[in-house]
């Protein structure tokens, strides 16, 4: 019958190792010197060897204890390699973490939060997917990613889900200065917009009742988005070139000079539309009764404080 390892032993073993006194191996140990030897004792029963030689004026490890002195070291060793792995898995600060996220929300509350994040966990690894919500559905049903951050659409309804809500994200429309809509001497009418080609990165269904409303369009008329694409910068050059109308979220425009040669038809129109309707949402998404890892659950918080919110929310919101 194999005998168990009382790790708690072999520390003693590896301190009477080192001292080669009982004494001062014992306040070590934080014990009398009777427990001490006590608990050498156990360790040598339990094994059925004799580990150190004692007489009155010395301690010397036997062949054995040589033997066992070594491969306790390389164990103990190990063991506070996981000791500390599990106190820096607790705290986030080891592992992977694995999310999604859309375009929209990386230049929202997910950037400043993942610099934030890198700062306190630099040895954190990340995998970060960034597509449309479809896709990230699909990798979180797979269990390939904890949570993804995007624009939820219709999933805000899936009971399988536990989706936060973040704070939207101004949006607006984008077109050429030399645009018909700009030429015509007149302020633009949102009543106009569907006679131009949209473009966009991705048009939820969900949010086509939405927009029929505020471009008069009638109901169940296709939208004219004519150009869809995850790349930005594609969509912004073809709509430098093009009579095309680019709806995209103003912090991306705003960032890095992006907005240089576009104009916001958006803030031109007459009547104006109300603002709210002209922000994208955002929410956090993953799959409910679920815990997040120690990683995944500091990002999220991360999150939440870069939105200045302090609770959850997970109320669906009317497209």
């Amino acid at each position: 019958m194999r005998t168990s390892i009382d790790l708690k032993r072999l520390q003693h073993l590896e301190l009477l190792a080192e001292e080669l006194n009982f004494s001062r191996a014992a306040e070590r140990a934080h014990l009398s010197q009777t427990a001490f030897s006590r608990s050498i004792q156990a360790l040598e029963n339990e094994f059925g060897l004799r580990l150190f030689d004692r007489d009155t004026r010395s301690v010397r490890p036997t062949s054995a204890g040589h033997y066992l002195i070594a491969k306790a070291k390389v164990l103990l060793h190990r063991a506070r390699d996981l000791s500390d792995d599990i106190y820096y898995l607790a705290h986030a600060e080891v592992g992977e973490l694995n999310f999604g996220t859309s375009l929209l929300a990386i230049d929202g509350p997910l950037r400043p939060a993942l610099v934030e994040l890198k700062q306190q966990c630099p040895r954190l690894k990340l995998h970060i997917e960034a597509s449309q919500t479809p896709n990230l559905m699909h990798h979180l049903e797979q269990e390939n990613i904890e949570f993804f951050v995007a624009f939820p659409g219709e999933l805000a309804q899936d009971e399988r889900l536990e989706v936060t809500w973040l704070p939207t994200e101004p949006g607006s429309m984008y077109c050429r200065p030399e645009h018909p809509l700009l030429q015509q001497g007149t302020p633009p009418s949102p009543h106009q917009l569907p006679d131009y080609p949209w473009s966009a990165v991705f048009l939820d269904h969900s949010v086509a009742p939405r927009l029929r409303r505020l471009f008069g369009m009638r109901p169940n008329q296709p939208l004219p988005l004519e150009l869809t694409c995850d790349n930005l910068s594609i969509l912004r050059d073809l709509t430098l070139c093009s009579d095309n109308i680019l709806f995209t979220w103003e912090s991306w425009i705003n960032r890095g000079g992006r907005h240089a040669g576009l104009v916001n038809l958006g803030a031109l129109l007459q009547p104006a539309l109300p603002a709210k309707d002209l922000h994208i949402e955002c929410a956090i998404v993953q799959l409910a009764g679920r815990t997040l890892s120690p990683p995944a659950q500091r990002l999220v918080d991360l999150i939440l404080a870069q939105a200045g919110m302090t609770s959850v929310s997970t109320a669906a919101r009317a497209p």
